[in-house]
Parts: C-alpha cells; structure tokens; sequence
C-alpha cells in the first residue's frame, strides 16, 4: 500500500500570492551532475509579516540570503522552504542550490537530453531548478546568466533577447539573455548545447525584421524547412485574423528527442519534441508534416493566448490551452482544407475526449479540483475546451468573436486572468450578451445528448423538431442542468436543396441566424413554415456542438444525406452514422452466430461516394473510410472486443470485395509518380490512393499483395512506404518479415522513423504481436528512457483492442508492469498510459477481473506517484 494518500487541492481554496517576485536574475553554473543555480530575486511583500513558501523538489539547499546577509529563520517541509520574519519593505532574497540534470529522468525542470542541457517547467517543473513561488499566477521580468564550456556547449539560450556574452577562464563562455515581459516560472526556459542553426527571417506588418532560429542536433538541417514555413505562415495568420503582432526580436525553436509533451511555448524560446520539427520527404508522412504545421502553429500563438495572457491558477488550464487549440484548429484551416480539417478535428474528438467523458476520470474543461496537475492536460481541457471557444464564435459571429478577443487583449494583457474573464471580456464587447447559462460548459462533465424528434403538418405546411437533452452523470456530478447548445440544421428538399428556415414564433424561441437555434431547455419545440413537402434533416452542421446525437433520420434520410447535403461535413457525418448503426447491428448478430450481410442501401450509398468525382480526394478518402473499432465501443454498454473486430473487418471486406475493380482504377490512377509535395491536393491524393490499397489488401489476393509490397519497395515518400508496411505486417502477408527487416535495417538509426515502425508492430492485430513487443524493448535502438520511443511501442499495442484486451490478461499485465516500471523515473509518462484503462467500467466480467488484479496491484505499490494513484483510483472507484 502506499504509504498515504496524496492530498487533493481545490479550487475554493486558491488565495493570491503574499509576495511578488518583481524580477528575478537566475545564473546557472552549469555541469552534467552538480550544476549550480544562483537566484536573485527582488520582492515586495503584499502582506507584511506572513511567511514566504516557497517550493522545491530534488534541490540540495547551499545558503540563502536576505538583502546580502546570511538568513537562517526558515524550515523545511515536505517538498517547501518556509521563510519566516522576513522584511516588511522592499528585500533582495538570493537563494544557492545544486541539482543534477542528469539524473533528472523525470524530464521535468533542467535535465539532460543526449548531449543538450534543456528545460521543461510546466505546469511545476521550475521548483525542480530552484526555489520558487512555482505557480502561475506569480509574475516576474527573468533574466539569466549561463555559464558553461564552450567547446561541449557553444550554444547558449534563454527566453528573450541576448544582451551579454563572452569567455572566460578554463575554456568557459557565458551568455545573458533578458525577457522584458513579465511571466511565470512555467514559461521559463534555457538550452545549451552543440547545436546546429537553420536561420531565417520574417518581417511583420509594421516592418519590424524578426530573426527566426531552429536549433537542432548536427546532420538534421535538412529537415527543418516545413516547420520553418509553418512558423512564418502562423506569424502572418495571426496578424491577418487576430491583428497580433509578434513582439520580441527574436524567436527560437529547440528540438529534442526526450520530452514529454509535443511542444511548450516557453516565451521566445520554444522547446520542441522533435517529432513536431524535423521532417523531409524521405523520413516523415504527411501526417508527420501536417501535425508540424499544426504544433508549430499552437505554440506560436500561445505568444498571446497563453504568454501575454495567462492563467491564474491552474484550474484555469482551458484558457489557455482551449483557446489556442480552437485558434490553431482555424489557421490549419484556412492552410489547408477546412472541412477536412474540422473532420479530423471531430475524430480526434470523439475517440479521445469524448471516451474521457464517459470514463472514470471525467472531468469539466475546468475542473474543481486535483490531486496531480499534470494529469489534467487532458482531451477535456485542449479538444473540448477548443468545441467551447468555437461555440462563442458561433453564438457571436466571426466579427463578434474578433471584437471580443481585442476586449480580451485590452483588459488583461499582462495578467495572470481566470476563464470568467474571457467570457466577460466577450460579453462587454458584444452589448453585454448573457453567457450565464453558457458558463455551464466550464462546470459540467460529460458529452450531452441530444434527441430530436419530427413532425410534418401537411395541412400548415409546419415542420416541428423536439429536442430533448440530457447529460450523464460523472464522477462527483449528478442532476445536471441543460446547456446553452448552438444547433446548426438544415432542411432539405426532395432534389436535396436547402430550404428556406422560418420559425413560427421566433420572438420567443431563440435564433441567432437563419439555421442557427439555440437549445436552452431540458425539453423544447422549433416549428418552422412555409415547408411544403416532407423534408430530410441535416442537425449538428459542421458539428456545431460537441454532443452525442439521436434523431427520427431513418437509414434512407441518412443515404440521401451522403449524396446531397449541402453542408460537407454532415456528408461525412451521415455516412458514419449510417455506417456505425449497421455495424453494431451486425455486432448484435454476430454475438447470436447469426448470419451477416452488409446493407444494400449503404452499399450503394458508398459507391455513390467511390464514383463522386466533384468531391476532393482527401475527403473522399475519409468519407469511405469506416468508423474504427473506438467509435463502435463507446455505443456499447459492455464492450464485446472479439465482436466488434470481426464485425468491422467483415463489413470491409465485403465492400472491398464489391467495389474491388473501382478500387483498383482509383489505385491505378493516383499510383503514378508525381514531383513530392505537400499541398493538400497532393497530401489528398496519397491518401485516398493508400485508401484503396489498404482496401485491396482486404481481398488478400497475391496481385494485391504484390502492389502492396511493390509500394514498399519503390515508395519515394515516407507515407507510401509506412503504409505499405503497416498493410504487409498486419494482414500478415507472406513478405511481411522481409519487409520488416528491409525498413529496420534502412531506418533504425534513425529514431523518428524507427518509431514508425515500433509502432507498425505495436499495432498489429494478430496475436504474435505481444512476443513482437517484449522482442521489441530488448533491441538495441529501443531507449526505455525515452518517452516517445516508449509510446510507439506500447501506446500502439494498448490501442490494439483485442490484443491489449485479450481474454488472457496479459495485455492488461504488459501494461501494468510498464506503468510501474515508468512511474520510478516518469511519473508523468506512467499516469498517462493509466488512462488506457479507460473502458474498466464497460468491460466485460472476465476481463473486468483481470483488469481489476493489476489496477489493484498498481495502486497498492509503496511509493507510487500521486500521478498514476489519483489515474488509478479513479479508475477503480
């Protein structure tokens, strides 16, 4: 048993900080095991006579000094410095430790990554450096001092503009850098290394010349010139749709392969996994250069929403990181194409967060309370809290929404602010518009239902929809109240034209524009006019809300929506939904041995699609692509994994089977070699030619086989060559292993790509897998110190549903042991594959137990992290 239970930190409790920290001068001695951290802080106290905490872990304390004289008047306690009758006025505070970066396998504070010192602070990182009032709301002007040697580390950064440099005795440099903003501890950083420089330059639209760097290790420069791209173009987007502009001289980005997040946005000095960096035709796919376009974006516009403005406590996470998701969710948008991209945006959305809403650990986007901060950087916060900023611009318009971020940026530029002022801030610049219910979805967990029902009165030619909500209960939340929900609908006619919307009584039921109502009771009624004929329902267009949806649309209305809505998301939408209803249909069968058989009418409805050249390749290729495995589950009371997986691959081969020759022309055709590039029109036709092919490799048939492994052997891009391996291991083609052994020995020194194939193997369906996986972690790339080699392997096998679910435990063990196994040198990383345990509460009995024998022996453990025991726990609860 651990030997106490972690205590639990509430919102109600938060009170301000008793002192500020006015500035803050850092100099770092720095060396691989006792690197020195001198603090020089000027204070002011804002309440005369408390205590000064202040907090710190792992530090071993040198002297501390109040206003140059040795002071003694303090105490340790647990992980704090408690400083006692301290001056009432104004008072320098300097404070010497020692810490050893490179035992910090934590990855969390300053540590070591291959060769490069580095730094990452939030959420409490910084307490690892040095003592420090470590939370967000204490702001302070930092400069910094590095000293270090000049030949291992030539390269020294920190956040702001250099002001100082030079050498020093026993082949020693220094650098000084000063931040002129104010910040938290949480957006400091420092690098240090021998590092490679991609330089350019971009000038903002009053003329200002901004000096652009990349850092990254030697031999990688040729893999920096889209995100390079992606950073100019995310500076210009945020000129041209918020009127931000960037404000210091200088802006680096660092790459490194240990790091727990994707990126962080340490004020002008990024530090970035180098998975969101580094990428070239040859070693990355086209999922790899979009998601760098994406990261590169999000962190660049944390310089406002999230650096300029931050939050006050960390209850207030969303407002930050929802924010700039939805406003990185907009510029991959406008970059590329803005259905597709609000489609992905929906899956991602919908197999992570809203599984997380329905599991254990569901939370609100602001959560009342923590026991480890670190675990809610969750798809609640980031995906839904984004659904929420999108819903304001849905409510207000895109001018209205405008209006309020430069009320935002007006108000509180400078400060550390709570959620409550942005929707003030959004209020005041729209003639106070009530947000009092919409506030609910900051306090409410969970996904809300919504049914709609319809009634056609010929006679009046009134079409009547009933929406009746509901949202479930959650841990520690029950009886709900209704949402403030923005539905977006559609009413279309028999040649599948929009008609026009009227409501019979619009002064007393809300509308904002014309297919815009907005749901604000438990049970409500919109009748609308003028409807001449019985119409087809389009609801949710563009996915208008983030709610789980029933409607009376029957599989017919459905299959007319696949062909003729207007709006191209809910084409999409009504494919899916056609598609998931028919397979968990055939899921009930098949649990009864009955007899399977795929819908004529979807039938034809997915060919209407194949044969649909009007529509663009890259939504077609996700128009044809089939509800995955998650998506069935989360409608499944008890999960049934065996079911589900024969159920999906028997409804694909059948449509590969049917539609075999249209398959083969659409590979035929895009299978001709084309200059490489990353345009959406390119990106959109790789994709739906490897859609085709995974479809042929259905069939299993040697000619597709032998496309599949001509693919390989040929590819001149990472994604033809990733894909056609995945297909070959997975469908266990006779040249699987020929094939894997070919991309290891040509890509297994180099870890980005090595990677790709950890997780190629992690994935694979058949039951060999987990003897693939224990083979796996003993080879001689495989760094179990490295957080994203470790997610390729095992992050992949526990989304491998049948296997990590497999019906003799010992997925669920595999798992457990790792988690125990990372929890000893990355509680962060282990309380993340915690949450793979997720769907404990729907599983079936059998596996329910097993699952229950190694979350009992998780949380059990003497000397678990309060990470993995408050994931944990829950989950048992």
């Amino acid at each position: 048993m651990k030997e106490s239970t972690p205590s639990t930190i509430h919102l109600k409790d938060y009170t301000p900080v008793d002192y500020k920290f006015e500035t803050v001068y850092l100099t770092f001695e720095l060396h691989n095991t006792n690197t020195l951290v001198h603090s020089k802080i000027e204070v002011e106290p804002l309440k005369k006579g408390s205590d000064l905490v202040l907090d710190g872990e792992e530090l071993k304390l040198e002297w501390i000094k109040v206003n140059g004289q040795e002071f003694t008047s303090f105490a340790k306690k647990d992980d704090t410095l408690v400083l006692s009758n301290l001056p009432t006025e104004n008072f320098t505070l300097e404070i010497l430790v020692e810490i050893n970066p490179e035992a910090n396998k934590a990855l969390d504070g300053l540590y070591k990554s291959g060769g490069i010192f580095c730094t990452q602070n939030e959420a409490q990182g910084f307490r690892r450096i040095t003592y420090f009032q470590d939370r967000p709301d204490s702001l302070s002007k930092f400069t910094t001092k590095m000293i270090a040697d000049k030949k291992e580390y030539p390269v020294l950064l920190s956040n702001g503009n250099p002001i100082e440099s030079g050498d020093l005795a026993d082949g020693k440099h220094f650098a000084v850098w000063e931040d002129p903003f104010y910040k938290p501890c949480y957006l400091y950083a420092l690098v240090a290394g021998d590092l490679a420089l991609v330089q350019d330059s971009y000038t903002t639209g009053s003329g200002r010349k901004i000096d652009l760097r990349i850092y990254i290790d030697k031999g990688n420069e040729d893999k920096c010139d889209h995100a390079m791209e992606s950073l100019k173009k995310s500076m210009k987007w945020d000129e041209d749709r918020f009127g931000l502009e960037y404000d210091l001289d200088i802006y680096m980005i660092v790459a490194v392969d240990s790091f727990n997040m994707g990126a962080m946005e340490n004020k002008g000095l990024n530090i970035f996994n180098s998975a969101y960096v580094l990428a070239n035709q040859q070693t990355a796919t086209d999922k790899d250069f979009y998601g760098i376009e994406s990261v590169i974006g999000h962190e660049y516009f944390h310089n406002w929403t999230g650096n300029r403005v931050t939050c006050r406590d960390w209850f207030q996470l969303t407002l930050k990181e929802g924010l700039t998701v939805y406003r990185d969710q907009e510029f991959s948008s406008d970059m590329n194409s803005r259905v597709v991209d609000r489609i992905q945006g929906v899956q991602a959305l919908r197999s992570r967060q809203f599984s997380e809403d329905a599991g254990p650990n569901a939370h609100p986007i602001k959560p009342k309370s923590y026991i480890e901060i670190n675990n809610f950087y969750t798809a609640t916060i980031y995906e839904k809290g984004a659904e929420v900023i999108r819903m304001y611009e849905t409510l207000l318009g895109r001018d209205g929404f405008r209006k309020g971020m430069d009320k935002y940026f007006e108000l509180h530029d400078g400060q550390a602010v709570t959620t409550e002022d942005f929707l003030n801030a959004m209020s005041v610049a729209n003639g106070n518009y009530d947000f009092s219910q919409f506030k609910l979805w900051y306090d409410q967990a969970g996904t809300p239902k919504v049914v709609a029902k319809y009634n056609y009165d010929s006679s009046k030619k009134e079409f009547s929809i009933t929406f009746t909500q509901s949202i479930p209960d959650t841990p520690g939340q029950t009886n709900k109240l209704p949402m403030l929900i923005p539905m977006k609908l559609g009413l279309l006619n028999a040649s599948g034209k929009d008609m026009a919307l009227t409501l019979v009584d619009a002064s007393s039921q809300p509308q904002i524009a014309e297919g815009i109502v907005l749901l604000t009771k438990k049970e409500e009624t919109f009748t609308f006019k003028n409807i001449d004929v019985l119409p087809v329902v389009s609801l949710n267009r563009n996915f208008s809300a983030p709610i789980n949806l029933e409607s009376d649309n029957s599989k017919e209305d459905l299959a007319f929506l696949m062909a003729h809505d207007s709006d191209s998301f809910n084409r999409y939408e009504a494919a899916q939904e056609f598609a998931t209803q028919m397979m968990l249909d055939l899921v009930a069968k098949a649990q009864k041995a009955e007899k399977l058989s795929v819908d004529p009418l979807f039938e034809k409805a997915y060919g209407k699609i194949i044969e649909d050249n009007s529509i663009d390749n890259m939504f077609k290729a996700l128009a044809l692509t089939l509800p995955g495995q998650g998506t069935l589950h989360q409608r499944q009371e008890v999960i049934d994994y065996k079911a589900t997986h024969a159920v999906c691959e028997f409804v694909l081969n059948s449509l590969a089977s049917t539609y075999e020759r249209e398959f083969a022309k659409i590979y035929s055709d895009l299978a001709t070699e084309k200059p490489f590039s990353v345009s959406a029109a390119a990106m959109g036709e790789r994709s739906l030619k490897n859609l085709a092919l995974s479809m042929l490799m259905q069939i299993g048939t040697e000619e597709t086989v032998a496309m599949a492994e001509g693919q390989f052997y040929n590819a001149t891009n990472m994604t033809d060559e990733a894909k056609a391996l995945q297909l070959l291991v997975h469908n266990e083609a006779q040249g699987a292993d020929k094939a894997v052994k070919s991309f290891y020995d040509k890509w297994s020194s180099q870890t980005l790509v090595y990677q790709k194939l950890l997780g190629i193997l992690g994935g694979n369906p058949s039951d060999s897998v987990y003897d693939k996986v224990l083979e796996m972690e003993q080879d001689k790339h495989y760094d179990r110190t490295v957080p994203n080699i470790v997610r390729a392997l095992y992050g992949s096998f526990a989304a491998n549903y049948t296997q990590f679910n497999h019906e003799s435990g010992r997925g669920y063990k595999l798992v457990a042991n790792k988690i125990l196994e990372l929890d000893k040198q990355n509680p962060q990383i282990a309380s993340r594959f915690a949450t793979l345990f997720k769907d404990y509460k729907r599983l079936p009995s059998n596996l329910k137990e097993l699952a229950k024998v190694e979350l009992t022996r998780i949380v059990e453990t003497e000397g678990l992290s309060k990470n993995v025991f408050e994931i944990v726990s829950k989950t048992l609860a």
